[in-house]
């Protein structure tokens, strides 16, 4: 700072591209959080479509474990697992060999990748009736139900090469700062499941076969509309056999890892699945659309700030650069809270109204709803602390540290597995949404611990305190007006009552306009981040 108190010409330039890091992280996060919350909605419509159709009883339970085993093998081959090992491999080698490098590192991992997934898809196909029983060994004393399950599971397996293909094209756009159409992607397979589940159930002998369709069709199609952004802004991906390479051996080390850290993710639903088939017909599909919608609240801001994130870090640490890392994490953390405060103040208060318009209608009924909505109400603490967990587990991805990822990985099996069996008995699917709600939130402890010690910096948490400690109490006025509202209404009649709709439509509206007025009555900086961006976004178009 010079004298009169101007900047000085270095001081000036460590601003402006202090600004122009800022501006560049909520870009990312704008078009990611964009791509994926319309992704988020093509969900909502498919669980909605399922819902009416299937209701919650043995159909849809058998469907929803096999539609789980596939997505379970995902993380070992696909999703953060895959792009957070990618991003860190691709980046250094492209900042240290060049371009080319990283090309034949793609190359050789896409190939690696095929291979792999083509051995999983033919063992999973083969080992259906016992991945059936890992998931719902109660469902054994039901054959109709079992056989199904196991049915239903072979023809699901396909999907996995699908979604495994989409991660690692989503890893190398993300490298290359682009992150719309990997997010918005995963919205096909949604549309063209609900649209079987409406269009083509009634036509077949077996309706749940109609779902098998339309998760192997959308896996298709959300796999193609990934080509041509991948040709533009990587190129072309070859087969290549080099698999001794350094770098990549080094990255195939890394994957393992992810393998074990995806273990341990997927014991944990492994536990649950089992502990909900224990509680009868529907427990399953109850708790499975409680989570549904708290992927719905959260998933757009989560997964929109933890992907605009990784490449950013990465750099940093590739340049030694903790402050700016540390001031990214910091960023990221905020911009989190401001956006899901509120959502979770809303589903505090609202819980029932939200769950009655979305399900209670065909043949879901007002005991699925009160279940669902009551599960929603305890796992508004897991949707604060996973969208923590996944902002700070990129920090471990960027530093390459899989072992502290595998150790909070095991801490949380432990704990949800020992609370979920203490609370099943006395809670029903309530106990399970507590036990993943204390499981989350001590992992995000965790983690925080471990990477404080990890770097040997302050994280600088304390001063998270007052900008979120403003947040919440903008929250406030929020949960009051949603209590106001949630008196008025017939919820048992869902969507089917005009008024109900109105009071949603008008509640939420007026919910958004008394935050947003609030965190500028109480100057909450993100707001202005926010705003400004897409104001320049809209001048500039």
């Amino acid at each position: 700072m010079e004298p009169d108190g101007t900047c000085s010409r270095g001081e000036g330039v460590a601003v402006a591209a202090g600004r122009d890091r800022s501006s560049g992280f909520v870009r990312a996060f704008l078009s990611s959080a964009l791509g994926t919350g319309l992704s988020r909605v093509a969900g909502a419509f498919r669980d909605i479509a399922i819902a009416r159709v299937f209701g919650a009883g043995a159909g849809s339970d058998a469907f929803w474990v096999a539609y789980t085993v596939p997505n379970v093998f995902r993380r070992f081959v696909a999703d953060e697992g895959l792009t957070g090992a990618v991003i860190p491999a691709v980046s250094k080698a492209e900042q240290e060999e060049g371009t080319d490098r990283a090309r034949q590192l793609a190359d050789v991992t896409f190939t690696a990748l095929l291979i792999a997934n083509l051995v999983l898809c033919v063992a999973g196909m083969a080992g259906a009736e016992w991945l059936v029983k890992a998931f719902a060994y109660e469902f054994t004393k039901d054959p109709p139900k079992f056989a199904l399950a196991v049915t239903l599971t072979r023809w699901l397996f396909p999907f996995l090469l699908f979604v495994s293909l989409v991660s690692f094209f989503e890893g190398l756009l993300n490298h290359r700062m682009h992150f719309f159409i990997p997010k918005i992607a995963p919205g096909l397979v949604c549309l063209t499941l609900g649209g079987s589940a409406l269009l083509l159930a009634g036509r077949l002998s077996v309706p749940e076969y109609a779902l098998a369709v339309g998760v192997l069709v959308g896996g298709a199609l959300h796999l193609l509309v990934n080509v041509p952004v991948l040709l533009k802004r990587w190129g072309r991906l070859r087969l290549s056999w080099d698999f001794r390479t350094p770098r990549f051996l080094s990255l195939a080390r890394e994957m393992g890892k992810v393998v074990a850290i995806g273990g341990f993710a997927q014991i944990n639903l492994i536990v649950l699945r089992q502990f909900a088939a224990i509680l009868g017909d529907g427990a399953i599909t109850r708790y499975w659309y409680a989570n549904r919608l708290v992927d719905l609240s959260q998933g757009m801001i989560g997964v929109g700030i933890a992907s605009a994130l990784l490449p950013m870090i990465t750099q940093s640490v590739a340049k030694r650069d903790l402050v700016a890392f540390r001031k990214d994490l910091n960023r990221a953390l905020r911009l989190a809270g401001f956006t899901l405060l509120p959502v979770a103040m809303v589903l505090l208060t609202f819980n029932e109204p939200i769950t009655a318009i979305v399900f209670r209608h065909g043949r879901y009924s007002v005991e699925d709803v009160t279940w669902t909505a009551r599960t929603l109400l305890v796992l508004v603490p897991y949707l604060l602390a996973v969208a923590g967990i996944n902002i700070v587990k990129k920090a471990f991805f960027a530093l390459d540290d899989r072992n502290s990822l595998l150790a909070v990985g095991a801490l949380g099996v432990a704990v949800t597995g020992g609370l979920g069996w203490w609370l099943i008995h006395p809670l029903n699917i309530v106990g399970l949404a507590w036990a993943l709600s204390v499981s989350a939130t001590v992992q995000l402890v965790a983690y925080l611990v471990i990477l404080r010690v990890r770097l040997k910096i302050a994280l600088g948490l304390s001063g998270l305190v007052r900008p979120f400690g403003r947040m919440v109490l903008a929250t406030i006025p929020v949960g009051l007006s949603m209590v106001a509202v949630r008196s008025l209404g017939q919820w048992e009649r869902g969507p089917a009552s005009l008024v109900n709709l109105v009071l949603v439509a008008g509640g939420l509206t007026v919910a958004v306009a008394l935050y947003l007025l609030a965190a500028y009555l109480l100057r909450i900086k993100e707001l202005h981040s926010l705003l400004g961006r897409l104001v320049g976004r809209k001048k500039s178009a």
